[in-house]
């Protein structure tokens, strides 16, 4: 659950979207895959340094072209699909692990970001998008005085 919302900010979440967002990640828990409707989900690390919130999200088989990034609101969304590479020549399948199709990951940001200044790279299967902390959001160290 530490990837929900921060309801103590200064922008507004509908009570809907929250529900919905609550909802989600509760399924997506038990049932993974399930709670979005899609077939499967990259799995993703969200790591806050000084300045930044980097966010990691393997995702092999994709080329950049097939991933979308978006930040609103606090919440960073990354969509994409996988598709399946099919020969003319018909197969039996006697084992079949790998996943294809759409996908969406949404991530409540443990702190506001400059979404104007955010940057991504994807290499070798992995994204990596770099979000510049709010000055606001900087940690700071207050001197005592007297």
């Amino acid at each position: 659950m530490a990837n929900l919302p921060d309801r103590r900010r200064e922008r507004y979440i509908s009570p809907t979207d929250w529900a919905n967002y609550t909802m989600n990640r509760m399924l997506e828990d038990f049932f993974p895959g399930s709670a979005n409707g899609f077939d499967w989900a990259p799995a993703l690390d969200v790591i806050e340094t000084k300045d930044a919130i980097e966010v990691k999200g393997e995702l092999p088989g994709l080329s950049r072209e097939d991933i979308d990034v978006q930040v609103a609101n606090g919440i960073l969304t990354i969509k994409g699909e996988k598709k399946e590479i099919r020969d003319e020549k018909e197969k039996r399948y006697h084992h079949r692990e790998m996943r294809y199709g759409s996908f969406v990951r949404s991530v409540a940001l443990p702190v506001d970001v400059k979404a104007e200044d955010a940057r991504a790279t994807f290499k070798d299967g992995v994204l990596t998008i770099i979000l510049p902390k709010e000055e606001k959001a900087v940690h700071k160290t207050i001197e005592i005085q007297g």
